[in-house]
């Protein structure tokens, strides 16, 4: 069994910070000057959107470091009957990151706010938010905390509190990143290697590895220390529409037994209420779904999206 701790350090060295590795909690410490809430939306180029499709509009959120064009194959299935709004996250696989210095509570924060900001401005009814990942955290929040705006939630391999998970020692590797910008060969670390440790098909783990390399180390390092000292635990209580978890089984391979992941899922989302959240397990699938098992994804979104559309959405 590998170390927990040489598990912790194999994803530090994948955040790629400038200069000398910092550790999460020193990044994390480094904290901006507030900025005003309202100066921070005038401000915030938080995404870049395409819109494809007509109908009820549906919320596509990637990973920590990946591009939109994960969920080409959902918009695929979706764009015929759906309203796709589909987002690539400031500092993430060639768009523009957001200055430090205007993060004010935090990233995870900015995109919540921006997110719910853009459903206002662009008249969005009740929008299914589906999100992989970090966007999986987000979808997650909005759940719970704006349930009022938004008509459900899908979580791609996501949790509400990866810093616990880690804290326990049974680390599901890197289960809410989408992954971060290598510096290559900085002690060893390959990014080809974590590429292929989430996901099995080839081609995607090339599209991984440039959408790396695309990306913005420090928002990526940053983002993290975010992800790690979160914890949406409490909140999830607060969920009043549908929210499906999709998890990824193989996602821990060979350090965690599928059982033991499936096991961590159920544990993080305990406290988010049975008749409004479900979950469903891929099998075979390691972090990027859409990447090892993108027909029983699609399948899995259009039957919640299908259930859901005439009662809460």
């Amino acid at each position: 069994m590998k170390p927990f701790n040489t598990t912790l350090r194999t994803l530090v060295l994948a955040l790629g910070l400038t200069g000398s590795l910092v550790s999460l909690a020193a990044t994390a410490a480094q904290t901006p000057e507030p900025v005003a809430a309202t100066q921070q939306q005038q401000s915030c180029a938080c995404f870049d959107v395409k819109v494809l499709g007509q109908g009820p509009a549906v919320i596509l959120i990637p990973g920590v470091a990946s591009s939109g064009d994960v969920w080409q194959s959902t918009v695929e299935t979706l764009q015929a009957d759906y309203q796709l709004h589909i987002f690539t996250l400031a500092g993430f696989a060639g768009v523009k990151p957001i200055p430090m210095q205007s993060w004010g509570e935090g990233y995870l924060a900015i995109q919540q706010q921006a997110i719910l900001r853009y459903i206002s401005e662009q008249q969005l009814d009740k929008p299914v938010v589906i999100g992989h990942s970090l966007g999986g955290y987000l979808a997650l929040a909005l759940a719970a905390k704006a349930p009022e705006q938004i008509g459900g939630a899908i979580n791609v391999d996501g949790l509400p509190a990866l810093g616990a998970l880690f804290a326990q020692g049974n680390g599901q590797t890197g289960t809410t990143t989408g992954d971060s910008k290598p510096q290559q060969n900085r002690g060893g670390f390959d990014p080809m290697s974590m590429a292929k440790s989430m996901a099995n098909n080839e081609q995607w783990q090339q599209r991984i590895v440039a959408d790396m390399y695309r990306s913005d180390g420090a928002t990526s390092g940053r983002v993290m220390g975010e992800l790690m000292r979160a914890d949406l635990r409490p909140q999830l209580g607060k969920i009043r529409v549908p929210v499906l978890t999709l998890g990824a089984l193989q996602h821990g391979a060979p350090y965690s037994t599928p059982e033991q992941v499936q096991k961590n899922y159920e544990n993080q989302l305990a406290n988010a209420p049975a008749q409004y959240h479900s979950f469903a397990f891929a099998p075979e699938s390691k972090h990027f779904i859409m990447a090892d098992a993108p027909q029983w994804l699609n399948q899995q979104i259009q039957q919640f999206l299908q259930h859901n559309r005439s009662g809460a959405l």
